[in-house]
């Protein structure tokens, strides 16, 4: 029994090291170090993962980003946010990379701070795992530990404490550095951010193209489909969806143009992420204003961030031209542009939401809709974003997006994606992958002075992003097939504007 005697130091000193660092990394990662700077801020915590070991990770709605290092010390988590302050520096319209970087000298403040308040609590958490043993050893002898336990369990403390630290201290430098790992949209963005700031300058560029395919169609149009005459038409509308963010609009208004578009109709999905910043760091509400004639909207479920945000309809509200059907919750319009009738209403969902795949709450929002509509006549065109929303909706033809692919269902129009899905859409992981997005697509409709529908005019391009446009496919169907005939006696034309409420 002596030699277990002359190895009981030898084993408090072990076990009085493992409470240290166990105490050190629960209490650390329990108990963040938050660091700000003017429009940023982040919560720092250790990982008392072993897989986390060498590591400092950020996870944020959009991706993360993993910075592996060789040695070993306890991983890092950082979890940054956005500060309401910004939200005041974007309305102001001084935003810009200069005012939202971080200087050299805030992010060495900000890495001093979190290296010190997280030192700190690991210091706490491991004497607090030190007074544990101590009391555990006190209270089998049923009195305080003997002096030499107490040295031996101080020793160690100090020891592993400091053998960490400097462990810490020589992992996480730049010289050992071991992969960069990101996820998500970061990595497309980070992978590609060249693009980023280049897809209105692409859109400026591709408009030649695009007004030659408009042209190759209205020729084509004259000589295979002459009947019924484009001479007759006394109303055409633009139906376009799922936007999600790229500032595509001299694209459409080189349509608006050439094809006499008196009113686009967006069923949703300006936006990615739900924050409407995005739409004013992408200038789609000057995009949207540039076009000239009326722009119906309802959103889709990537233009909010939570049930009772109205951020974006409230900016669109305030943008020249926008036409927003369903401004807030229980609020409904019809909008009438030269006579033809379209109402509608909002998905339901919004960003990061728990889809569970039914389409209850698209249900609830259609019924919402048709009461508030009442004994008043359907409209003419029923927007909403998803297609199970609109299942039994009154309209003559009902219209939606989401699935980012045309499609005909009886009277119920799907529209494509008019950017291909949006500028993030076109990127791919990969060191040889090229960019690769969905087709761009939209619709032309057109009536004529009896509000009868005429023609649905299907287009279909690709790769406007990435700067080799190329066209896809042209349809050409006969809408009276598919859009419910008028009553007797209306007339459709001109651009005359009248909005009014539903259910009042």
């Amino acid at each position: 029994m002596r030699w277990i005697r002359r190895l009981r130091p030898v084993l408090t000193a072990l076990v009085v090291a493992v409470a240290v660092v166990a105490g050190g990394l629960v209490t650390a990662s329990l108990w963040p170090v938050t660091v700000e700077t003017d429009y940023y801020a982040a919560d720092v915590r250790l990982s008392p993962s072993w897989s986390d070991r060498s590591s400092i990770g950020t996870d944020t709605v959009v991706g993360s980003v993993s910075a592996r290092f060789t040695g070993l010390a306890p991983g890092v988590q950082v979890s940054p946010r956005v500060k309401p302050e910004i939200t005041e520096l974007f309305a102001s319209g001084d935003a810009g990379a200069a005012s939202l970087d971080v200087s050299p000298q805030e992010r060495s403040r900000v890495i001093g701070e979190a290296v010190r308040g997280v030192a700190l609590r690991f210091g706490l958490g491991a004497l607090g795992g030190l007074l544990a043993v101590l009391l555990v050893l006190g209270m089998r002898r049923r009195g305080l530990p003997p002096a030499r336990t107490t040295l031996v369990s101080v020793l160690a403390t100090v020891v592993a404490c400091g053998g960490l630290g400097l462990s810490a201290q020589r992992t996480y430098t730049a010289d050992r550095l071991l992969a960069l790992d990101s996820t998500g949209l970061l990595q497309l963005a980070i992978a590609n951010r060249g693009l980023l700031a280049d897809v209105e300058q692409r859109a400026d560029q591709a408009t030649p193209y695009l007004r030659n395919l408009l042209a190759l169609s209205a020729a084509m149009q004259d000589e295979y489909a002459p009947e019924p005459s484009r001479d007759a038409d006394a109303l055409t509308v633009l139906l376009v969806s799922d936007v999600h963010s790229a500032n595509q609009y001299a694209l459409m208004r080189t349509i608006v143009e050439e094809q006499g578009v008196d009113v686009v109709i967006d069923s949703g999905d300006l936006i990615n992420l739900g924050h409407v910043e995005e739409a004013r760091l992408s200038n789609l509400y000057g995009g949207i204003s540039s076009l000239g004639v009326p722009y119906v909207f309802v959103s889709g479920n990537h233009d909010r961030n939570s049930p009772g945000d109205t951020s974006l309809l409230d900016a669109l509200g305030r943008t020249r031209g926008a036409q927003v059907l369903q401004p807030g919750p229980g609020q409904y319009r019809e909008v009438s542009v030269g006579g033809l009738r379209i109402a509608g209403f909002n998905d339901p969902r919004y960003y990061g939401d728990a889809d569970d795949g039914t389409t209850e709450q698209q249900t609830r929002a259609r019924d919402a809709w048709v009461e508030a509509l009442g004994d008043t006549t359907p409209p003419d065109i029923t927007v909403s974003h998803e297609a199970p929303a609109l299942e039994d909706a009154p309209g003559r033809m009902r219209v939606n997006g989401h699935s980012h692919v045309p499609a005909l269902d009886g009277n119920r129009v799907q529209v494509g994606t008019f950017t291909g899905g949006g500028t993030l859409a076109h990127f791919v992981g990969g060191p040889d992958a090229e960019l690769v997005g969905q087709a761009s697509s939209f619709d032309v409709l057109t009536f004529d002075e009896e509000c009868r529908a005429q023609r649905l005019v299907r287009y279909q391009y690709r790769a406007i992003i990435e700067g080799r446009p190329s066209f896809d496919s042209l349809s050409v169907l006969n809408a009276s097939r598919i859009v419910e005939p008028p009553d007797e006696g209306r007339t459709c034309g001109g651009d005359e504007l009248e909005v009014r409420p539903l259910g009042e």
